[in-house]
């Protein structure tokens, strides 16, 4: 027997597919965060303990050797912190129907630090939003008329490619029994 399908209005593809273009723009700032995280490359400094000199390369033929942080792994924890705190504030405990795609990168541009940190993790922002966009055309990256380097991610979905990507997700997941509008959230 099959079932039938719930007539989409334009109210309901609107709906979901807000939710679907979201969820597109969180998953690239949640890879940006992952990315950003420490890495598995031994970025620690070396110092002659009686001295308190940095050893470079050679740290080898000191005998009284202590490692402390390196700059450059201090540079990458801030930067790690900073990503995953401007995430969790962002997209964390909120309504994604309050949420615009044009907040999304803006949202995770928050951070203090030297200039050279900051424009590290400025680039490392900006590629990973650039990327997204050259995978998916619906998306654009576009930049401040007054301010070089400030980005705002933008939807440029249109209704039929709204209704297209609803349909197929609902077709995917068989999911037209679970539409629901105008739900109460359960804080």
């Amino acid at each position: 027997m099959q079932k039938t399908k719930t007539k989409l209005t334009k109210k309901t593809i609107n709906a979901i597919a807000h939710n679907l273009i979201m969820d597109d723009a969180i998953q690239c700032a949640w890879a940006f965060v992952a990315d950003m995280q420490v890495g598995k490359d031994f970025e620690y400094a070396f110092v002659n303990s009686a001295a308190d000199d940095y050893c470079d390369t050679c740290w080898h033929t000191t005998q009284n050797v202590k490692i402390g942080q390196s700059l450059d792994l201090t540079d990458q924890k801030d930067m790690a912190d900073a990503a995953y705190d401007n995430f969790m504030c962002a997209f964390t405990d909120k309504n994604i129907a309050d949420m615009r795609v044009e907040d999304t990168y803006e949202a995770m541009t928050d951070i203090g630090g030297d200039t050279a940190m900051r424009e590290n993790y400025y680039s490392n922002l900006q590629w990973h939003f650039e990327r997204m966009v050259k995978e998916d055309s619906n998306f654009e990256l576009v930049e401040s008329p007054q301010w070089k380097g400030n980005y705002t991610l933008v939807s440029k979905h249109s209704a039929k490619t709204k209704e297209k990507m609803v349909v197929e997700y609902l077709e995917k997941y068989d999911a037209y029994d679970h539409i629901e509008l105008n739900n109460e959230l359960g804080w």
